[in-house]
């Protein structure tokens, strides 16, 4: 190991153990709608719909899950009135989703509850430290 990638083994360890507990409580956000309760799963594929990805085979790849697997939520979320196939081809993988009116208030919903718990988790930050996470988020960005 690098002595440059050695000197970074202290933030990646700290990054994995921020990382679950960021991602739970922004979990408990984005399904804690009372009347349509969704997984954090759900909420991810929903958003993935409304940014553009329309294919089940697009939704797999993007979301690192099988088409078999993308097809049953998509079946579930079709049932709850939050999707719509778009079209009748016979093989249902190359008919493309839309949100519903409903879907797309459910995504809202889910990224307005996010947005609150990270404002709330934030503001308990000092301006320092909320300065200091802005510049890293934004240079781990774009390195992604």
């Amino acid at each position: 190991m690098s002595a440059e990638a050695a000197a970074g083994e202290p933030l990646a360890t700290l990054v994995l153990e921020v990382l679950p507990g960021l991602v739970r409580r922004l979990s408990d956000a984005s399904t804690g709608d009372p009347v349509q309760p969704l997984t954090l799963s759900q909420v991810r594929l929903l958003k993935r719909v409304a940014a553009g990805c329309r294919l089940v085979s697009e939704l797999a790849g993007g979301l690192d899950v099988s088409p078999p697997t993308v097809s049953a939520a998509v079946d579930g979320l079709v049932r709850r009135g939050l999707l719509v196939r778009q079209g009748g081809a016979p093989d249902r993988r190359t008919v493309p989703l839309a949100l519903t009116a409903a879907g797309a208030a459910a995504v809202a919903a889910a990224h307005a509850r996010q947005i609150a718990t990270l404002v709330e988790l934030f503001a308990q930050l000092d301006e320092d430290a909320r300065s200091a996470l802005a510049r890293g988020l934004r240079a781990l960005g774009a390195l992604l």
